[in-house]
Formats: C-alpha cells, sequence, structure tokens
C-alpha cells in the first residue's frame, strides 16, 4: 500500500491540485489540503489488513472535493469580514522555457482557466462550484458527480443545466489574439508611465472595472473602481508612485498576459492582471495582499 500511495502521490497530485486550486482560488490552500488528504488516506488505509478502495483515484479527487467544500462554508464566514474586494491568488509563469520553473505550477498552468473565469466561479456556492468544475473541466460524468458530492445524480444535472444557462462559458477561439492583447498592455504601461490620459483612455473599455485585493494588509480600493475616467485616474496615481527601482516585469497570469510590479524589497510588490473585451481592457485585478503572493516564485 505504501508503493501504491507513494506512485498516486506522484500520479494524482496535479490533478488533485488543479481540482483544490480551482475550487478554492488559492495555491495555498489547495497545496495544504491536497497534502493533508495524501496523509489522512495513507494513514486510513494502513490502518486497514487490506484496501478495498476500487479506484484510487476516483476516492482521492472524492476527498479533495469534499475537503474543499467543507474549508469553502468556512471560508464564506471569513469573507463576510474580509476587507475590500476578494481576488483569487494568481499562478504567474514567468517563461515557457524556464526548465527551473516548478514543474507542478507548470501542469497546473497548463491546464488552468482564466483569472477572470476564476472570479466567477467564486460567485457560485461551494455545491454549484463543485459540479461546475467537475462537470465542465474534467467531463465527469453525472454518477461520479452525485457520488463525489454525495448528491443524487438528478440534482447534478439540474444544477449542471441551471449553470449552463447563467454562465457564459469562455470561448475557444478568443476574439483578441495573443498579440493584440500583449501590444493593448504595452500601451496601457506606457501611457501610464508617461501619464498620458488621453491614450490611457484608448485602452479602456467604457464599461472598464478595476478590482485591487489588499486584504487590509496594505492600502488598497476597498470597493471597485469603475468609469474610465476614474480607473485611469486611478491607474495614473500608482504610476505616478513608481520609483526608478521599481521594474515592471511582463509575464502570463492564469494563461494570459498579466504584469508583476517588482522591487528590490518586494519582488512581489503587486500582481495585475486584465480581462479582455474585443481590442480593449475590460477589467483589471491587482492583487497586493501580501498574503496572496507569498507562493509565487522569481522566474
Amino acid at each position: 500500500m505504501q508503493l501504491e500511495m507513494a506512485a498516486a502521490y506522484v500520479s494524482y497530485r496535479p490533478l488533485l491540485m488543479t481540482i483544490a486550486y480551482r475550487m478554492l482560488g488559492s495555491v495555498t490552500d489547495a497545496e495544504d489540503l491536497v497534502q493533508d488528504v495524501f496523509v489522512h488516506a495513507y494513514k486510513w488505509e494502513m490502518d486497514k489488513e487490506s484496501s478495498h478502495v476500487l479506484n484510487l483515484k476516483s476516492y482521492l479527487c472524492k476527498m479533495v472535493t469534499n475537503r474543499c467544500l467543507d474549508l469553502l462554508k468556512s471560508a464564506r464566514r471569513k469573507r463576510e469580514v474580509y476587507v475590500g474586494p476578494w481576488l483569487p491568488e494568481p499562478i504567474v509563469q514567468h517563461d515557457f522555457s524556464n526548465s527551473d520553473q516548478d514543474p507542478l505550477q507548470t501542469i497546473m498552468f497548463e491546464d488552468t482557466i482564466s483569472y477572470a473565469f476564476l472570479i466567477m466561479l467564486d460567485r457560485l456556492t461551494p455545491v454549484e462550484r463543485a459540479v461546475f468544475i467537475l462537470r465542465e473541466a474534467f467531463d465527469y460524468d453525472y454518477r461520479d458527480i452525485a457520488d463525489t458530492i454525495s448528491k443524487t445524480e438528478l440534482g447534478c444535472r439540474q444544477i449542471y443545466s441551471r449553470l449552463k444557462r447563467k454562465i457564459q462559458v469562455e470561448p475557444t477561439d478568443p476574439i483578441i489574439t495573443e498579440d493584440q492583447t500583449r501590444e493593448l498592455v504595452y500601451q496601457f504601461l506606457q501611457a501610464a508611465s508617461t501619464g498620458n490620459m488621453e491614450m490611457l483612455l484608448s485602452t479602456l473599455t467604457d464599461d472598464i472595472t478595476a478590482y485591487t485585493d489588499g486584504g487590509g494588509k496594505v492600502s488598497a480600493a476597498i470597493r471597485p473602481i469603475q468609469t474610465p475616467s476614474r480607473v485611469a485616474a486611478f491607474i495614473l496615481g500608482l504610476a505616478s508612485k513608481m520609483d526608478e527601482q521599481t521594474k515592471i516585469i511582463l509575464v502570463r497570469i492564469n494563461g494570459a498576459i498579466g504584469v508583476i510590479l517588482s522591487s528590490p524589497s518586494e519582488p512581489f510588490a503587486s500582481v495585475m492582471s486584465f480581462q479582455f473585451k474585443d481590442d480593449r481592457i475590460e477589467n483589471i485585478y491587482i492583487m497586493w495582499n501580501p498574503d496572496k503572493l507569498r507562493h509565487l516564485k522569481l522566474g
């Protein structure tokens, strides 16, 4: 059993991490939860004279999903006193060719969903999120979903059907290409660094919203910032406070172009990601909460 569990750890940990991250929106919590599940599963099986688990993969997925559901129930209560908007922990990839990149982070990155979609998932109830993720992302059949979360097959089918009607699933063919998003972000950064309000406004949609997450640990806007003029003024205000030692590093955040602001004292002072609509920026997400940047590593 020891060898079987060790092999399962290598084989299934990336899958379990992906499920946990999508459920929780936290890399740190996902790592702790998956590690705890393996420890619990190993101890539980060692107490048995023989293993009666017919499908170890399904067993581990069920344990992770249910642990996530339990954790989300307590997290909901904590969110009630959270200072300002709550944003997920970002997954940052510096360079696809970087052989020193954490292999687990690379696997999660390659199979990740956009930051904006992760925020959308957070608006669902824990059970809705589990049903949607297992069905949409991992193509579970309804029988397996029902067994995983201890619901009826019909109930899971109805939950998913209802969610599909109200959720716009990410298109497989984006309207704006990667080269276009890169050029748009360059233009956005140039306008911000030079104080060019007109150029900055030209990169934003009319319904632009900026979200900042400081978690009460650092200064941040406690409400979303809306309208192009207010968002542009906010961005220009941030840029004016940057000193010469601050570096702007272009990276990928959950699969899309993003930015890291780095200084000698704070390698990850903030992480900025974007949601695009046609050829402009529709949403800006700025992570300042140091607790949610702790898992990041330099490229």
